[in-house]
């Protein structure tokens, strides 16, 4: 019978408070408040990446293979000769792909309910050069000459910056003081005030890469002419999750 009363009496207590109160008397914990800081840090960039593609086309495998050595030899002189202006070469790949297309049918064969196949018509090697430059004033430049080789496809430029390190942590500061003041838009008004950190989980930080297109127009002359415009900031994101404990004002 004592059970019982006492029981009920504890049921009573905690129907009472409400759920956040009830909660905390139950596990001796104080009262908390978590929220999502987002913080964004922008910068000029000073550095661009971009690929520049080497492909050659033949019938014969081999005869790909030997004909896109000699443009690869080639093409590889130009880069290094590059590097005294400021490009250099990150990485390099090298493949060479079936080419295929597909058959066409003859009436009867469509009649007779065959389905189109496709053959190998020659075969594509390919060289992809991943190039970095520091040289942003001189970029239009660099770009220009590897267009006007006639050996490259190249790629959409994309901006970042050297010490991305650095941008993401000021990111993270930003989404901190962020967290803090939606905390406390969060608990002022209801006469509340923030206590002590009791978790900070660390989110995403990421950049967001500016990316340039490459708007080649061949002059009469046969140049090239390309207007390749930076954007004027990078930025760079990054998230946390922290609570605070709650206290009376």
């Amino acid at each position: 019978m004592f059970a019982s009363r006492l029981f009920a009496a504890l049921f009573g207590l905690c129907v009472a408070l409400p759920a956040s109160a009830a909660e905390a008397t139950v596990q001796g914990r104080d009262p908390v408040i978590t929220v999502l800081g987002k913080g964004t840090y922008e910068i000029k960039p000073d550095l661009a990446r971009f690929n520049v593609v080497l492909t050659t086309e033949e019938k014969a495998i081999d005869a790909a293979g030997k004909a896109h050595e000699v443009r690869a030899t080639q093409a590889l002189a130009l880069l290094q000769g590059l590097k005294a202006s400021g490009v250099e070469i990150e990485k390099s790949s090298f493949r060479i792909d079936e080419k295929r297309v597909q058959q066409a049918l003859t009436e009867t064969q469509i009649r007779q309910g065959r389905r189109p196949e496709t053959v190998v018509a020659g075969y594509v090697a390919k060289s992809v050069f991943s190039l970095k430059t520091a040289a942003l004033d001189n970029l239009n430049t660099l770009v220009s000459k590897l267009a006007e080789s006639g050996l490259f496809e190249i790629d959409s430029v994309r901006f970042h910056v050297v010490q991305d390190r650095a941008a993401l942590n000021q990111a993270r500061r930003l989404a901190m003081l962020d967290a803090r003041e939606q905390a406390r838009a969060y608990v002022e008004p209801v006469d509340l005030e923030l206590g002590s950190i009791v978790a900070i989980t660390d989110g995403e930080a990421a950049p967001l890469m500016g990316e340039a297109d490459l708007p080649a127009r061949r002059a009469p002359s046969g140049s090239y002419s390309l207007q390749i415009l930076p954007p004027a900031t990078v930025s760079f994101i990054a998230t946390v999750n922290v609570t605070w404990r709650i206290t009376p004002r």
